[in-house]
C-alpha cells in the first residue's frame, strides 16, 4: 500500500469503530454528555432509532468503509488489480450522504427546530459531526476517484430513497390535512405538506451540489 492508501485504510477502520460505538451508545441510551433523565433528541433506543436518515446514512457510511477496507486488503495481496467503479460511486453516496446529514444539523434542525447543542451530544456527536468530517476528509483526500460530472447524480440516490419513504410516511398520516411532527420528525414540512414540492427539489438540488463539489475536491486532493 502507498502512505495515501494506509491514510485511508486506517481512517476507514476509524469510520468503522466510531458508527459501531455511536449505534450501540444510541440502542442502549448510553449518555456521556447529556442528563440520562431527559430523552435523547432525534435519537432512539430501539429500532425506531432507524427511521431518521442520519442513522441510515451514518451506517451506511460504516459499511462502504469497511468494503472499502476489505478490497483495499484484497488489492495489497494481488487478489484484485483495483478499487471496482461501483465502490467509488458507492463512496461518494455514502460521503455525500453524512455530509448532507451534518448540513442540516448545523444550519437548519440545530438553529430552528431544537435546541443547537442537544444535537451534537453523546451518540449525536458522532452521528452528525466527527463521522461526516472523516468521511470528508477520507475521500477527499486520500481516495481518487474517476467519477464524472453525469455520475456524481449517484450521490442524490440515498437521499432519493429516504425522501420517499419521508414523504410518503406524512401524506398517510396527515392529520386533517395538516402533517404532525411524530411523521415529519425533521420539521421540513411545518409550512404544509404542498411545500413538498418546494422541499424535495430543493434537497435533490442541494445534494446533488453536495456530490459535485466532493467529487470536484477529490479531482483536486486526492489524486496529488
Amino acid at each position: 500500500m502507498t502512505k495515501s492508501q494506509k491514510t485511508s485504510f486506517v481512517l476507514n477502520l476509524l469510520i468503522v469503530l466510531m458508527t459501531i460505538f455511536a449505534i450501540w451508545a444510541m440502542l442502549a441510551d448510553f449518555r456521556f454528555m447529556s442528563d440520562p433523565s431527559k430523552p435523547a433528541v432525534l435519537s432512539s433506543a430501539n429500532a425506531k432509532a432507524f427511521k431518521y436518515f442520519t442513522v441510515d446514512s451514518n451506517v451506511f457510511a460504516g459499511i462502504i468503509s469497511l468494503v472499502m477496507m476489505i478490497v483495499q486488503v484484497l488489492i495489497a495481496k494481488d487478489r484484485l488489480k483495483k478499487l471496482p467503479k461501483l465502490l467509488h460511486l458507492l463512496k461518494l453516496a455514502a460521503t455525500t450522504g453524512v455530509m448532507l446529514t451534518m448540513l442540516v444539523t448545523v444550519f437548519f434542525l440545530a438553529p430552528f427546530q431544537f435546541d443547537f447543542f442537544s444535537l451534537f451530544m453523546d451518540s449525536n456527536l458522532f452521528l452528525h459531526l466527527l463521522i461526516p468530517l472523516v468521511c470528508i476528509i477520507t475521500f477527499v483526500f486520500f481516495e481518487p476517484a474517476e467519477i464524472s460530472t453525469a455520475q456524481t447524480f449517484a450521490g442524490t440516490v440515498p437521499m432519493l430513497i429516504y425522501a420517499i419513504f419521508y414523504g410518503t410516511n406524512i401524506i398517510l398520516h396527515l392529520q386533517n390535512g395538516k402533517t404532525s411532527h411524530d411523521y415529519d420528525w425533521y420539521g421540513f414540512l411545518d409550512g404544509g405538506v404542498s411545500t413538498i414540492w418546494f422541499v424535495g427539489p430543493l434537497m435533490l438540488a442541494v445534494t446533488w451540489a453536495m456530490a459535485l463539489l466532493i467529487q470536484t475536491a477529490n479531482k483536486k486532493f486526492a489524486r496529488n
